[in-house]
């Protein structure tokens, strides 16, 4: 759950790790609910970009190959219609699907020959490369044929992009729907950067207060308002600058696009949308052969109650329906393996572990493995819990010890050494297998601390796979020259005093700086196996 203006989805709160932050949540967040129930997850290497990573998800029966939010249910068919807009376009037209008109132009069209089919068609229009992404080169609102030229020249001789599609521009707002079978399952409404005025604080001020807003969101945190000339520009045509302050409730805008990239907000509308409207996302995707599944692009005229399509993704990125700014997350994740394992959708998500997905990427990048198929979710009943372990670490590792005796009963979870003196451990994992350590805990073989107590308190939030030290720095004995003192219940650590009478303006500061400066010493650190074969031999002889 996010603040009072939007609801993120429970089971996903907590549970998406910084490796997967951003566009990779889109791959990440369905290959999370496969895995979650029960399905095996295997990764493979393909050299990808990060957002992009290939992932199989099996059972006993049959598997099935992803990337991003793409199954392969798409058939490859499919993919190459949707990857040609103007081929799109055609199938479109065809079933009766609405669609903007347009003409599609090579590379040998000159931009002469472009702008006589504009004034055919009429004006308004929209400009876009033949295969661009990303919303990239596309200019929409071109009211004349030097605006037209001039957007040209930018598209095809800045950009580089040389095929361009010119199609006539319908007013409305830009919606984004996600289509799983007769399903529009969600629909994002994309509105470009823009801030509200609160009658006090300036443009720029407002500007970073809503970035601080988008940090906190797992998929806006990389797409923050940018202060540019383009930002500039939108500024100057209201005659403001980043110094003006809006009225109280004011909404001004900030980028011409609605790019969430650019920071434009993603706000969930799937329930206010008209069936119609659905019903055309819909039809869109059934236009196309062999296409289940798939993020249709619309330009929606609320107050006519009219729309067009004017693309189709079949590797759409979901994540603005997962965390949109406003309104309620919609699980289209779930929607996704509820169609390709049906027979999995009576089984309980276990949404208390999650996995990281930095390992994974790090073993690909280094070329170390082929494919990396995770540890399958923990069955049976789960146990989930912490224990705070007071006292002082000595000996060898506490932190260590504690990791094999959690790895050797595959239990996850981690163990992190607090400021007090004690030991924070979490671990979750087969209720019997929890029961175990939990004994172990207790008992005296935790020899490697001095331990005055051990609580156990309850564990709300979901627990990644594997287990970890999270602060190993702090995981190793006690230096030489301290030793422990019980004080009401606790142990702290004393330094040994000197036996020689104290000088005047000296106290426990000089000697410990002293000790500080023996330790760190070049000969110190030398000598040290000396004084540990001193030690073994002293032992020996006693």
């Amino acid at each position: 759950m996010g603040n009072n203006s939007y609801y993120w989805l429970p089971h996903l709160v907590n549970s998406i790790p910084d490796s997967a932050k951003g566009y990779v949540i889109s791959g990440y967040s369905i290959a999370l609910e496969g895995w979650r129930r029960g399905l095996t997850l295997k990764f493979i290497n393909e050299n990808r970009r990060k957002s992009e990573f290939y992932f199989q998800l099996s059972n006993k029966n049959k598997s099935h190959l992803f990337t991003v939010s793409r199954g392969d249910l798409i058939t490859p068919e499919a993919m190459e219609i949707c990857r040609n807009k103007f081929e799109t376009k055609k199938y479109l037209q065809k079933n009766k699907v609405p669609t903007p008109n347009g003409k599609l132009f090579s590379e040998s069209s000159s931009n002469n020959e472009i702008v006589e089919y504009a004034k055919k068609i009429g004006f308004p229009l929209v400009i876009k490369p033949f295969d661009g992404t990303g919303g990239k080169g596309v200019i929409a609102g071109i009211t004349s044929s030097a605006q037209l030229i001039k957007a040209l020249t930018y598209v095809r001789e800045t950009l580089g992009y040389k095929k361009i599609i010119v199609e006539e521009y319908f007013e409305g707002e830009d919606y984004r729907v996600y289509v799983v079978g007769d399903e529009a399952v969600a629909i994002t409404k994309r509105i470009p950067a823009n801030v509200v005025g609160d009658g006090r604080s300036t443009v720029k001020e407002l500007i970073i207060e809503k970035n601080k807003i988008r940090k906190l969101s797992p998929i806006l945190g990389s797409s923050l308002i940018k202060i540019d000339q383009e930002l500039k520009e939108m500024l100057k045509k209201k005659n403001y600058t980043l110094e003006s302050v809006p009225e109280y409730g004011e909404i001004v805008y900030l980028k011409s696009k609605n790019n969430i990239s650019a920071g434009g907000d993603p706000v969930d509308v799937t329930d206010q949308v008209s069936e119609d409207i659905k019903q055309i996302a819909i039809n869109s995707v059934k236009a196309i052969p062999g296409l289940p599944h798939a993020g249709v692009d619309l330009i929606v005229n609320v107050e006519n109650n009219t729309s067009t399509v004017l693309e189709i993704n079949t590797q759409a990125s979901i994540r603005t329906h997962l965390f949109p700014m406003k309104g309620t997350a919609r699980d289209v994740p779930k929607k996704i393996i509820d169609y390709y394992f049906p027979e999995t959708k009576d089984i309980p998500i276990q949404d208390s572990i999650y996995f990281d997905m930095e390992p994974i990427f790090e073993s690909f990048k280094n070329g170390l493995i082929k494919e990396y198929e995770l540890p399958n979710i923990p069955s049976g009943e789960i146990e989930k819990t912490r224990f705070v372990v007071s006292g002082i670490v000595q000996g060898v590792n506490y932190g260590k010890w504690v990791r094999r005796q959690a790895r050797d009963l595959k239990l996850n979870g981690y163990v992190k050494h607090l400021n007090n003196d004690s030991t924070s451990i979490v671990v979750l994992g087969e209720k019997d297998k929890v029961d175990q350590f939990r004994k172990i805990i207790n008992s005296s073989s935790s020899k490697n601390a001095i331990v005055v107590k051990v609580e156990e308190k309850s564990r709300t939030t979901p627990v990644k796979l594997g287990f970890e030290i999270e602060n190993p720095e702090l995981d190793k004995k006690i230096e030489d020259g301290y030793y422990p003192v019980r004080l009401e219940g606790i142990y702290e650590l004393r330094h040994k005093k000197s036996t020689k009478k104290k000088t005047v303006g000296n106290d426990d500061n000089v000697y410990k700086k002293k000790y500080n400066q023996v330790i760190s010493s070049t000969s110190w650190k030398i000598t040290k196996p000396v004084r540990l074969l001193g030690r073994i031999l002293k032992k020996i002889k006693s």
